[in-house]
């Protein structure tokens, strides 16, 4: 059976994002298999991400910083993408609620830096950067 992953979308932003979010369709040039939204806090924080999800990766992108992170779930089993969904909706509505600290990197081969987001969501630090991430697994 296919999960439908735009309705799965919906859903996990619906139960995450409340009324105080503002949340927007995001379309792509291949609406069959990428679909996504862009929440943002209606407090005028300036605070925006997207959220995209697809059959075998999700992801969430901070467009101020341009920082991201992806996930990848290969199997079947539509319990266990939503939760994963669910755990990207839940790192992103804590930055957006202004959680999270914002660093300056380090470029590895040219001057100046590049910023690093480090979000705390249930104990787990999660790391968002331009070419890296890091996801904690309970």
């Amino acid at each position: 059976m296919t999960i439908d992953i735009k309705a799965m979308l919906y859903r996990v932003v619906a139960e995450v994002f409340d009324e105080t979010f503002a949340v927007t369709t995001v379309s792509s040039s291949d609406d069959v298999w990428l679909h996504g939204v862009q929440v943002s806090c209606r407090a005028g924080t300036g605070r925006a991400a997207i959220i995209r999800a697809s059959y075998e990766w999700m992801d969430a992108f901070v467009p101020e910083l341009e920082v991201q992170v992806t996930l990848f779930d290969y199997d079947d089993v539509e319990a266990e993408k939503e939760a994963e969904l669910r755990r990207l909706c839940l790192v992103m509505r804590a930055y957006l609620q202004g959680e999270g600290r914002i660093e300056q990197r380090r470029r590895l081969f040219r001057r100046g830096t590049v910023p690093a987001l480090r979000v705390d969501v249930d104990g787990l630090e999660w790391r968002l950067g331009r070419h890296f991430s890091s996801v904690p697994y309970p």
